[in-house]
């Protein structure tokens, strides 16, 4: 209604001077239009008077409207600048109501921009890298600027104290950050949680309201509150203090909710953040820290260059309990140790479940063994108390590795496995007990004990694995069958062969238990192959004199076979000939003839009497590769080979070449009708996933020259 009352008066005053300009110089020349006077005078006059009413009536009009049209220029200019400009009202009317407005409008556009700058600034800090405190009183002075109010605070929830909080305070006349503890009411965060646009708070009420109690104390009465939620949860308080009740203004409701919903995104980001590292970092069962963790704790102490201990725990006869009971007694059990693990150990040392029954213990600023022997004796006498899980007592105990660092180690791979072989001595003296590792060995008995122990950790970890190498017939390039080949995959020295270890496994009797899942995996791999139709005619297993002295071990090959469902056919025995020495040997190799097992005398040629040949059932010969190394242009060896063959082809045998390097020992071999051959120049020793490509690809079986892989 008023913006028509202007328009029609200033459409009024238009039109005013419009009829003045028309009409004056009407007048003058009616006056002047008399008999004595000429038309062409009188029409000068009227033309004259014209002009000068217009100009006039210009004037007017350009003092009345162009001041007014100017400013209102000059402030647009400046909101195109983002600049904010005070304008003075000039002109009359309309004009006077368009600069009032445009002066409003530009205060308002400055206001938001100064919002704008100010959440780019918070956006800023809560995105960087800086410390907790500086951003919240960085964002909390910002948020009191922008809402005018007297003091503001953020409250922030405890995550290892549910239902407690910080509150942080910023207000007049602080100069640091005060920080005040205090209890949460939940009616309050419920209210919260359902008001996401936030609320006033008039009366504060001392125990519902005890995140405003430190704003309270400032001075402040009136408060605008607004809930920080993540994930569905309050997780914090952005609060603003006033010290009376402020005009309404719906900026102030809209910068509070812009802060708050800010901190949210952060906070919901750090919790994600926090959450992956928990799951990246700690053992999801007892809630330890895993072993990557634990890696990286123990580079920080040796690089810290202080002085402590590692002990590294097995537990003993947890596999009982795990199979006895099942796994969620198993489960059970390894929480309880958990938490007698970390009572038995000072606040700073860090306990670490490693996976499966293994933890570990870093302890911290020991000087001596003396002090790390009193934890790992505090751990085996608690973990010797008897364990209850339901309604059954489990007893259970600990063998303990200990090292000192730097004194045993400098490194954390090299820490862990000197700790992982004292704990197999401390096995190996009984289990319950603690072992330091041995730092100088006495002598080869002492290194062979030493291996022995990671051979055993070997087992229980099954680092152990198959290599597979072809065997093919010399006369057709046939593949004839796989010879299975052990490899170990230390976790520190990489793959070893078997010449590295099977010596100290042979003294300590570990090769028993070696060669029994030896067998064991082979004829498993033969039964997927089997399933796959791509099975090999048979796969060659070495044997050990260990193995072929137990009486049961030709009731272990029959059970392997039994259990992978193959025929003994399928399966080849290779003995040494020192295994064949023992004069009880004849007994153990007719039951392993009887199982159905085809026997191969390895190394023939090599200090091996022919009368084995005759008094044991031997069905395959193999030519020791050192001879065949010297083939075709050493003649001793060539002779040697040449009779060897003719020999076993005599008895009934059949003859096996290995070592194959170069075609001109192929060709000799065919020349002299030998029956088998393998070797680097026909094949290299496959993993099991590469044996099983060339088996899928082998087509007719045919070899054209060589097969070159890669083991």
């Amino acid at each position: 209604m008023k913006r028509t009352a202007l328009s029609s008066r200033m459409a009024r005053r238009i039109a005013v001077a419009l009829v003045v300009c028309s009409i004056l110089p009407l007048v003058l020349f009616a006056s002047l239009l008399r008999p004595a006077h000429s038309t062409a005078l009188a029409l000068g006059i009227a033309a004259l008077c014209g002009g000068l009413c217009a100009i006039i009536a210009t004037v007017y009009l350009e003092r009345l409207y162009l001041p007014a049209l100017r400013a209102a220029r000059a402030g647009v200019d400046a909101l195109h600048q983002r600049q904010a400009v005070a304008l003075e009202a000039c002109g009359e009317d309309e004009p006077r109501a368009l600069i009032e407005a445009l002066s409003t409008c530009s205060a308002e556009i400055e206001e938001q921009f100064r919002i704008l700058q100010t959440l780019h600034e918070v956006d800023h800090l809560l995105l960087g890298s800086a410390p907790l405190e500086q951003v919240l009183e960085a964002m909390l002075s910002r948020v009191r600027a922008l809402t005018h109010g007297h003091c503001a605070g953020i409250t922030l929830q405890d995550g290892d104290a549910p239902g407690r909080g910080c509150v942080y305070v910023t207000a007049e006349g602080l100069d640091d950050l005060p920080v005040s503890r205090v209890a949460l009411d939940r009616g309050i965060l419920a209210t919260l949680a359902a008001e996401a646009h936030g609320l006033t708070i008039a009366r504060c009420e001392e125990a519902r309201h005890s995140f405003l109690t430190p704003l309270k104390h400032t001075g402040a009465e009136v408060f605008w509150v607004w809930p920080v939620i993540v994930l569905g949860r309050v997780e914090a308080i952005l609060a603003v203090g006033f010290k009376e009740a402020p005009p309404a203004d719906a900026r102030i409701s809209r910068c509070g909710g812009e802060f708050a919903a800010r901190l949210g995104a952060v906070l919901s980001r750090s919790e994600r953040e926090a959450q992956l590292y928990r799951q990246a970092h700690y053992d999801p069962l007892t809630a330890l820290p895993n072993r990557l963790l634990f890696r990286e704790h123990l580079a920080q102490e040796l690089a810290a260059a202080s002085p402590g201990a590692l002990l590294y725990i097995d537990l003993d006869y947890f596999k009982r309990v795990n199979d006895g009971f099942g796994h969620l007694a198993g489960d059970q059990l390894l929480a309880v140790v958990a938490l007698r693990l970390r009572a038995a150990v000072k606040e700073g040392d860090l306990v670490a479940r490693l996976g499966g029954d293994e933890f570990a213990v870093v302890l911290r600023k020991v000087v001596d063994a003396g002090a790390a022997a009193a934890v790992a004796e505090r751990i085996t006498e608690s973990l010797r108390q008897p364990v209850t899980i339901g309604s059954t007592d489990h007893a259970i105990s600990a063998s303990i590795g200990i090292t000192l660092f730097p004194e045993d180690g400098v490194s954390p791979d090299e820490l862990v496995r000197n700790a992982d072989n004292a704990m197999y001595r401390a096995k190996d003296l009984g289990r319950g007990r603690f072992a330091f590792v041995e730092r100088e060995p006495a002598g080869p008995a002492a290194a062979a004990t030493i291996a022995a122990s990671g051979l055993q950790r070997a087992l229980r970890k099954r680092e152990f694995s198959l290599f597979y190498q072809p065997q093919f017939a010399v006369s057709d390039g046939a593949l004839t069958g796989v010879e299975a080949l052990l490899r170990w995959h230390t976790p520190t020295d990489g793959t070893r062969q078997p010449d590295e270890f099977v010596p100290a496994a042979e003294e300590s009797g570990l090769i028993v238990d070696i060669g029994g899942w030896v067998l064991d995996a082979a004829c498993a791999q033969l039964a997927v192959w089997r399933d796959r139709g791509s099975m090999p005619p048979r796969v060659a297993v070495n044997v050990c004199a260990p193995q072929l002295a137990d009486p049961d071990f030709a009731r272990i090959v029959r059970a392997a076979l039994d259990k992978h469902g193959l025929s003994p056919e399928s399966l080849e025995l290779e003995l040494a000939a020192s295994a064949l020495a023992d004069p009880e040997a004849g007994a153990a190799l007719a039951r392993l003839v009887q199982s159905g097992a085809r026997l191969v005398l390895d190394d023939f040629g090599k200090a091996c009497p022919l009368t084995y040949l005759r008094r044991h059932p031997i069905s395959v010969v193999k030519i020791d590769r050192e001879l065949v190394a010297q083939l075709p242009h050493d003649a001793e060896s060539a002779a040697i080979i040449e009779t060897s063959i003719m020999m076993a082809h005599a008895l009934g045998k059949r003859v096996v070449a290995q070592g194959i390097e170069r075609i001109e020992q192929l060709d000799f071999l065919r020349e002299h009708r030998c029956d088998f051959a393998q070797g680097f120049y026909l094949a290299r020793p496959l993993s099991a996933a590469a044996m099983t490509e060339l088996l899928g690809a082998r087509g007719a079986q045919a070899v054209s020259g060589s097969v070159r892989e890669a083991g």
